[in-house]
């Protein structure tokens, strides 16, 4: 009688999902007001840039680039989109122009990636210091209010949907588009492949360098879009805005099942991974726990994502084995 091998794998499949689940219990019970439908829907609705910028970094480490930058490329698209309207310029053209910036930045990262052969790392690292001086030295270091420009948008909603929020709206069309991408386009497949093994790829007949590049600067794209979103539901561009995100995002994707070395991930994984660090911070302030507490534990978050991402790849290589 055959017994069937223990799948490792199954486990971690879920284990995102259970921990959600378990943050959810856990915070209900400490707190009645946690799991009520306003906290939910302010810790989502202000947690939006982080989930958001999950889903760009998700693009880069598919492909096996840790793209230390992606903050930094969406404080600059606020910072950029800030700097027009509150200088008069439509919401929509400000909003295309810090788009725009940050996938010119994405452009840029990728010629140094990509066309010289740079070590990602160093040059997404370096690119975060720069980005993040040029953008104070732009706002000459201090906070944009924006007041009643973007006050509109964020509270905008759909009738014909319950009066549902317009932006949450637009997270979850980011989410579900970039699934749709992944799982159901020849791009999202050879996304996978290079991720999985370049060399093989390559020699195939897929062009390594066209999707690594595209994943880069699609990466910086949605960048812009969090950044947007940043400065409407803060209502103002502050200094130390999105600080930071990028390790954040980064442990958030790791969480939800994507790997560092690239060639394994999902985007709804991604979502799950950033709501567990956003109900996380969500309900030690609800309990009343100091804010300064709150950043220890995120990172504490982060070294138990690298350690479950090394755990996955074990359980994926011994059963190759």
């Amino acid at each position: 009688m055959r017994t069937k091998k223990f799948d490792s794998n199954r486990i971690f499949s879920f284990s995102t999902y259970i921990v959600l689940a378990l943050i959810l219990i856990v915070f209900a019970i400490g707190s009645p007001n946690f799991l009520t439908l306003k906290n939910i829907y302010i810790t989502i609705f202000n947690g939006s840039p982080l989930i958001i910028i999950t889903c760009a970094v998700t693009f880069a480490l598919l492909v096996g680039v840790i793209d230390l930058s992606v903050g930094a490329i969406g404080y600059a698209a606020g910072c950029l989109s800030g700097i027009l309207i509150d200088n008069g310029a439509p919401l929509v053209l400000a909003f295309l122009a810090g788009i725009a910036l940050a996938v010119s930045i994405g452009w840029l990262n990728k010629l140094l990636m990509v066309n010289f052969k740079m070590n990602p790392m160093l040059v997404s690292l370096g690119m975060m210091l720069i980005i993040r001086a040029v953008a104070k030295i732009i706002t000459d270091d201090k906070t944009i209010a924006l007041g009643e420009t973007v006050s509109g948008l964020r509270q905008a909603k759909i009738a014909e949907l319950g009066d549902f929020p317009i932006l949450l709206l637009g997270v979850i069309l980011i989410v579900v588009i970039c699934s749709i991408v992944l799982a159901r386009t020849p791009f999202g497949r050879k996304l996978l492949a290079v991720g999985s093994n370049e060399r093989v790829a390559k020699n195939i007949g897929i062009n390594t360098d066209w999707i690594k590049s595209a994943a880069l600067i699609i990466c910086a794209g949605i960048c812009g879009i969090a950044g947007c979103f940043w400065i409407v539901t803060l209502g103002s561009v502050v200094t130390t805005g999105l600080i930071s995100y990028e390790f954040l995002a980064i442990a958030a994707a790791v969480l939800g099942g994507t790997s560092l070395h690239g060639g394994r991930g999902a985007f709804t994984g991604s979502f799950i991974g950033a709501l567990i660090l956003l109900f996380i911070g969500s309900g030690m302030a609800v309990m009343g726990v100091s804010p300064y507490v709150i950043p220890f534990v995120r990172g504490i978050i982060i070294f138990i994502a690298m350690y479950i991402d090394s755990l996955r790849t074990k359980a994926i290589m011994n059963r190759a084995a």
